[in-house]
């Protein structure tokens, strides 16, 4: 009897092992979005009627991702790839589309300018992804259309307010250094971008020291750094010898967290930066 229980159980893990192949999906979405910033779009737009799977963690730089086994995977057994622009040419996307091997993917661009960020850009960029969900799921193009106007109205009214905010504060003319990848959005705000600088470990000392001389000479309130691109030692070098405030912004949804919205990004970025700007003003009356 013991003999049998046992050839029994062995007969049922070998089934389960055999099986498990069988039972175990690979991952897929209808649409990989090449940031959190089109996935956010998308998701608001398609309302559940396409799966949309984010491909770059919204804290990196999109330039630094290393592509994993399991996005490969995705993709191989995904629909459609939505990217930047600046995207096309970057290694680690070029080589997912060519280890994908998916014949049958279809690759939309969103050409729009590199500051989606600024809400006239955002509303470029919500018009650029619904004719491409459209184009995707033709069935449903009038229901996407419907969403994406209600957003993009959404979206400028949200500006409207950031910027009264902004005005508010009376940060029109305040003097600041930033990264490069802010300067669009920063102008934007109201603020004078006197000096941009890159990614720091891309910064010669002699940068850095003319970087510091500008920063002077002007009068810098703030030095506003990018969170995707990585260290703040460029800023913090700069505080040390001019009296400024560090502060670090996001440029995409979830880069901190609670702001998986652009709406949200957007409100978080503008609290940091006037936060930070009523601390210069304290210091310096």
């Amino acid at each position: 009897m013991k003999r049998k229980f046992l050839l029994i159980v062995l007969a049922a893990h070998l089934l389960i092992a055999l099986l498990a192949p069988l039972s175990c999906s690979h991952p897929s979405a209808d649409i990989v979005a090449g940031s959190s910033l089109i996935a956010d779009v998308a998701q608001d737009i398609a309302d559940g009627k396409l799966e949309i799977h984010n491909l770059i963690p919204p804290g990196m730089c999109p330039g630094h991702y290393d592509v994993k086994p399991s996005d490969v995977e995705t993709l191989a057994n995904s629909k459609v790839l939505i990217i930047h622009t600046w995207q096309q040419e970057m290694k680690n996307i070029t080589g997912l589309i060519e280890a994908a091997n998916n014949p049958n993917l279809i690759v939309k661009v969103i050409d729009v300018k590199d500051a989606p960020m600024i809400p006239k850009v955002q509303a470029e960029t919500v018009d650029k992804i619904v004719q491409a969900l459209s184009n995707i799921d033709p069935k449903n193009s009038a229901y996407y259309q419907e969403r994406a106007d209600k957003r993009t109205q959404s979206v400028l009214a949200k500006g409207e307010e950031v910027k009264n905010i902004l005005q508010e504060a009376k940060v029109n003319g305040v003097k600041v250094v930033c990264s490069d990848m802010q300067a669009d959005f920063i102008s934007w705000t109201g603020f004078d971008v006197v000096a941009t600088y890159g990614r720091p470990e891309e910064l010669t000392p002699a940068e850095v020291e003319q970087l510091i001389t500008q920063a002077q000479q002007a009068g810098v309130a703030l030095i506003i750094d990018n969170l995707q691109s990585g260290g703040t030692a460029t800023s913090e070098a700069v505080v040390q010898d001019i009296g400024a405030i560090q502060v670090t912004i996001s440029n995409f949804p979830g880069g901190f967290e609670g702001t998986e919205t652009w709406e949200k990004a957007i409100d978080k970025n503008v609290d940091l930066i006037l936060e930070a700007l009523a601390q210069w003003r304290q210091q310096h009356g």
